[in-house]
C-alpha cells in the first residue's frame, strides 16, 4: 500500500450507472409538505433550525422517487415512513450513544413492542425524550401502514423492521471496538442496516398488491430482492463515505474494503462501484426470469411481480437521484495521517496518558 500519511484528504468518490427510468410522482412536493408537518406534530424533529435543516434533506421527495407509482394517500404515508427511518438512524448512527450497546439495546427494548403490533404505552421506558418521541411516531406510523394489509404480509414487514432495529447492536459493537467486518460479514450486516428489505416490502404496500409468501421465496424474486439491497446500500455506503470517515465510522464498504484488500480509498470506492455493477447484471438477469415466470400466474400475481421489479428499480435509480440533490451526503474532508488510520480502524483508539 502506499504510505497511508501521503493518502487524499477529500474522498470524491465514484458512482454507479444504473440502466433505469428515473420517475418521480407528482405528488412530491405536496410529499415534502406533509412531511413537514408531521414531523413536528409527533416531535421526531423540532422547529427551527433543526426542522429546517430536516426539511432540507428532502426526505419526502426521496419518497416520491422511489415510490413513484404510489397513489397520493399511500405516499404521504411512505413520506413519512422514510423521515422517520433517518431520523431514528440520526439517534444512533455516528453519536456516542449509538456505541453504548446498553443504550442502543434499551433503545430497542423499547420499540420493538410496536413492531409486533403491541401498544407503545405498554414498552419499556424510552432511555430518552428523542427515542419516546420516535416511539409514538413509529407507533403512529404502525397501524397507518399494517392496517390495511394482509396478515402474511405484516408478519414478514415486522421481521424485516426487527431486523433492522436489531443491527444497531452490531454497528455499537464494531464502533466501540474499533474491529472493522470482514467483507462477507460486513455485506450481511448492511443488507440489515440499510433497511431495503422493509422497502421492498414497501412497494407492496405503495401498489396495494402484496405478494404471496410462497413467491416471495422463490428463487428469482429472492435475487432480485437481494441485489437490489445489495445495490442500495452500497451505493449509500459511496455517498456516505466522506461523512462516515470523518468521523471514524467503520460500518462503510468503503472502509472494509479498503482495510480489506489493502489499497488506498479511491480504489476501494471503485471497487465498490463495479460489485454494484455485478449487482445490477444479476439482478436484470433475474428480473428477465420472473417475466417468464409471470406468464404462468395469475394476472394478481403476475401484477404484483411486475411492479414489485419496477418498484425496485425506481429505487436504485432514485436513491442515486435523491442523495445527489439532497444535503445529507454533502462531501466532507476526511482526516489525514495518524487521524486516518485510526478513522478506517488501522490502529487501536489511543488511551489517555494515566488511563488504565
Amino acid at each position: 500500500m502506499n504510505d497511508e500519511l501521503g493518502e487524499i484528504v477529500e474522498l470524491i468518490t465514484p458512482l454507479p450507472d444504473f440502466p433505469f427510468t428515473s420517475r418521480i410522482s407528482p405528488c412530491a412536493e405536496e410529499a415534502q409538505r406533509h412531511l413537514s408537518h408531521w414531523s413536528r406534530r409527533t416531535g421526531i424533529v423540532e422547529s427551527g433550525r433543526a426542522g429546517d435543516d430536516f426539511d432540507s434533506m428532502l426526505f419526502g421527495r426521496f419518497a416520491a422517487r422511489v415510490y413513484a407509482q404510489a397513489p397520493r394517500d399511500r405516499l404521504l404515508t411512505l413520506a413519512d415512513w422514510t423521515g422517520w427511518i433517518f431520523a431514528f438512524d440520526d439517534l444512533l448512527d455516528d453519536t456516542p450513544e449509538g456505541r453504548d450497546l446498553d443504550f442502543v439495546n434499551r433503545v430497542l427494548a423499547c420499540m420493538e413492542p410496536v413492531c409486533r403490533g403491541l401498544p407503545a404505552a405498554g414498552a419499556p421506558p424510552a432511555p430518552t425524550r428523542a427515542v419516546g418521541r420516535s416511539r409514538e411516531a413509529l407507533a403512529d406510523l404502525w397501524q397507518r401502514i399494517t392496517v390495511p394489509m394482509a396478515g402474511p404480509w405484516v408478519g414478514r414487514f415486522s421481521r424485516n423492521v426487527l431486523d433492522f432495529l436489531y443491527s444497531y447492536r452490531t454497528q455499537a459493537t464494531v464502533n466501540a471496538s474499533r474491529s472493522v467486518l470482514d467483507d462477507d460479514s460486513y455485506s450481511a450486516h448492511r443488507s440489515s442496516t440499510v433497511a431495503m428489505y422493509t422497502g421492498a416490502d414497501l412497494i407492496e404496500y405503495a401498489t396495494d398488491l402484496p405478494i404471496p409468501e410462497q413467491l416471495i421465496t422463490h428463487p428469482d424474486v429472492a435475487v432480485v430482492r437481494e441485489t437490489a439491497v445489495n445495490a442500495i446500500a452500497w451505493t449509500n455506503d459511496l455517498f456516505s463515505a466522506p461523512k462516515e470517515i470523518s468521523v471514524g465510522d467503520l460500518c462503510n464498504y468503503v472502509t472494509v474494503l479498503h482495510r480489506q484488500l489493502r489499497v488506498p480509498l479511491d480504489e476501494a470506492a471503485y471497487e465498490v462501484v463495479r460489485r454494484i455493477h455485478d449487482e445490477v447484471d444479476r439482478f436484470s438477469a433475474a428480473a428477465d426470469r420472473i417475466g417468464v415466470l409471470c406468464e404462468r400466474l395469475p394476472a394478481a400475481h403476475s401484477d404484483a411481480l411486475r411492479r414489485m421489479v419496477d418498484g425496485l428499480e425506481s429505487w436504485m435509480v432514485g436513491h442515486v437521484d435523491w442523495s445527489a440533490e439532497s444535503g445529507r451526503y454533502r462531501s466532507r474532508a476526511i482526516p489525514e495521517g495518524p487521524d486516518l488510520l485510526e478513522a478506517t480502524g488501522r490502529t487501536p483508539v489511543a488511551t489517555p496518558s494515566g488511563a488504565s
